[in-house]
């Protein structure tokens, strides 16, 4: 069998053994059977070394309907935060202290109460959504408990709070845009907690069975056995991540293959690297003004380190930097530093910087060689890898560039962290787009573990890996998409004239955003031809939804484009061929194809419903 047969085997082989890890009665990875409930329960009451257990997260979590069962059976009391400050307001209900005294009042009401529960007995303590907020009270959480954070997705959150209707923050005309907000505000430092679980839409006794199965696996340290059935894991920042074993994706193009290293502190290690494939070369790193506050300090220092000579070359954030006149102040920055066609251009940063780059390492000298160092979700998955280069026209995107292979794609998970959530997020789109073209069983695989994705280092390296061999098998097919590589823009004919007509302006629709609403609008537009069924659609809109990615056109603000406006933007789409529309379409999840010349009507009349669609 080939290496990348055997390397396909092996990447199914961790998502099935991440996915067998059952939480249901109670097993663990580390002995492989069940544990007894009261052999838990003291476990874990062990481990908590006389301190509290803390749930935070936001309002409609669970942390109340869940944590009563899970006290009972850890076998500690229970306390509520909200209810004893209801309590010590005379019964005055919580929308009542709001509206009376100011959300200051009642936060000032909180820390206090939730210090002097912490300065009690040891319990299971339920939190406010913006409990967590406060840093006083998380230096508490620290010192007196540990903390588990309920996650939940968007849809799930709102379902559960309109049936009460009793949220102060929420008392607004759009309570699905103030939820989204606070998740936005919240979440990252929700992520601080030392355990998560992701709750959901079942039944309370299996939430409590998947919430002892994280907390044993916290308790005996096993990081590795906290993913329970893809919705649990574990998250800690009192003891050092565990070391990550990095993984080798080869591009299979002849004499000009090249490895994707997917793994943690890589941009430490890039100096030995690049002396392994260039030898005595210098190197002009592209990069831009965010990431190099962030990260080029750390990559500058490991190639000196290893004897290579570096000059930087900053251009500006964003996709305006994808221009005529921002190619060429880099092509001659890149001349200026005497950078040989033996030399390396490197790019360290997101999509933006890469394609830029790349074009320039093209062009200058008419060829030098080539290294990606891709700091973002959506560049490690996606524009790294396979040759894509160019830049933006006032016509549309990337109508001018080349296709031009790099030597080395350097992919270091631990470079998100430092990634904005909705960028990860856009990112995440594009994860989840190889899973629709050909791999269902992904698909699956990313409905039960999107919560350890954007959490886990682990997680993270093994989803990047599966998407990159995804894409290099394609590349390796098709490299210059005179067939199926097409397959790798699924969605792709709707997302770039959605960025389009917002003229790029990321304030409103980053690309993954744009991938995000064309992925269901090419399975809906699918599902309105009879090739698959509207349930498919609807499941892959579900599951963007849960991780917070826009699913409909409307979902963009200040959207007022019409059916005719996005049909002229498509027919700028690089798949256009002889003045006709080429789709990626779906016979189902896991069973996407080129569609070539579709009619115009159909097409208008399906984007008038979805423009329309609440």
């Amino acid at each position: 069998m080939s290496k990348s047969g055997l390397n396909f085997l092996s990447a199914r082989c961790r998502l099935l053994a991440m996915n067998k890890m059952h939480a249901i009665g109670g097993q663990t990875a580390r002995s492989g059977g069940p544990t007894p409930p009261e052999d838990s329960a003291r476990a874990i009451r062990g481990a908590l070394l006389g301190r509290s257990l803390v749930l935070v997260g936001m309002m409609g979590s669970g942390k109340t309907s869940i944590g009563q069962r899970l006290a009972q059976r850890l076998g500690l009391p229970f306390k509520d935060a909200d209810a004893e400050i209801v309590a010590a307001a005379a019964g005055m209900s919580i929308p009542d202290i709001f509206a009376k005294y100011g959300e200051a009042h009642f936060r000032d009401c909180e820390r206090r109460v939730i210090a002097r529960l912490l300065a009690g007995e040891p319990c299971v303590l339920a939190t406010g959504g913006g409990a967590f907020m406060d840093e006083t009270t998380r230096a508490r959480v620290k010192e007196r408990g540990v903390s588990l954070w309920f996650d939940a997705a968007h849809d799930v959150l709102l379902r559960r709070v309109r049936r009460k209707g009793d949220r102060p923050l929420l008392q607004t005309s759009d309570p699905a845009a103030v939820l989204r907000r606070l998740m936005d505000e919240r979440y990252p430092v929700y992520r601080q907690a030392d355990i998560a679980v992701l709750s959901r839409d079942v039944p309370h006794e299996v939430m409590v069975e998947e919430t002892v199965t994280a907390l044993l696996a916290w308790a005996v340290g096993a990081p590795e056995s906290a993913t329970t059935q893809g919705f649990t894991r574990f998250m800690t920042s009192r003891t050092p991540p565990a070391p990550i074993e990095p993984q080798t994706v080869e591009v299979g193009l002849g004499d000009r293959a090249y490895d994707i290293v997917i793994g943690a502190g890589l941009l430490e290690q890039a100096g030995e690297h690049l002396a392994r494939i260039a030898p005595g070369a210098a190197c002009a790193i592209v990069t831009d003004a965010n990431v190099a506050r962030l990260q080029l300090p750390v990559l500058r220092h490991s190639l000196e380190r290893s004897g290579i000579r570096t000059t930087s070359i900053i251009v500006e954030p964003g996709e305006g930097s994808k221009s005529f006149p921002v190619f060429q102040r880099v092509c001659e920055d890149i001349l200026e530093a005497r950078i040989e066609r033996r030399d390396v251009v490197l790019a360290l940063g997101g999509g933006v910087v890469g394609d830029l780059a790349g074009f320039a390492a093209a062009s200058v000298r008419r060829g030098s060689r080539f290294v990606q160092v891709p700091t973002t979700l959506l560049a490690q998955v996606d524009s790294s890898v396979g040759g894509k280069t160019g830049i933006n026209t006032p016509q549309g995107k990337n109508l001018v560039g080349a296709f031009y292979q790099p030597s080395l794609v350097l992919a270091d998970v631990d470079a998100l962290a430092t990634l904005p959530l909705r960028e990860f997020r856009a990112g995440y789109a594009e994860v989840v787009k190889y899973g629709l073209i050909d791999d269902a069983f992904f698909f699956e695989w990313l409905e039960n573990n999107a919560s350890a994705v954007f959490a886990d280092r682990a997680a993270r390296v093994e989803a990047i890996s599966v998407s990159c061999r995804s894409k290099a098998k394609i590349v390796a097919r098709d490299e210059t998409e005179q067939g199926d590589r097409a397959l790798l823009n699924l969605g792709h004919t709707f997302g770039h004239a959605l960025e389009r007509l917002v003229h790029y302006d990321s304030e409103r629709l980053v690309h993954g955003e744009g991938v995000a609403i064309g992925l269901v609008s090419a399975f809906r537009f699918s599902a309105s031809l009879g090739l698959c069924s509207l349930q498919d659609a609807e499941r892959v809109g579900r599951h963007l939804t849960r991780v917070g990615l826009p699913t409909r056109i409307r979902d963009i603000p200040g959207w007022r484009d019409d059916a005719d406006a996005m049909l002229d933007a498509m027919f700028q789409d690089k798949k256009v061929e002889r003045g006709a529309l080429t789709f990626i379409l779906a016979r189902g999840i896991g069973r996407s194809f080129v569609a070539k010349r579709i009619e115009v009507d159909a097409v208008r009349s399906f984007l008038k419903d979805e423009i329309a669609r609440e």
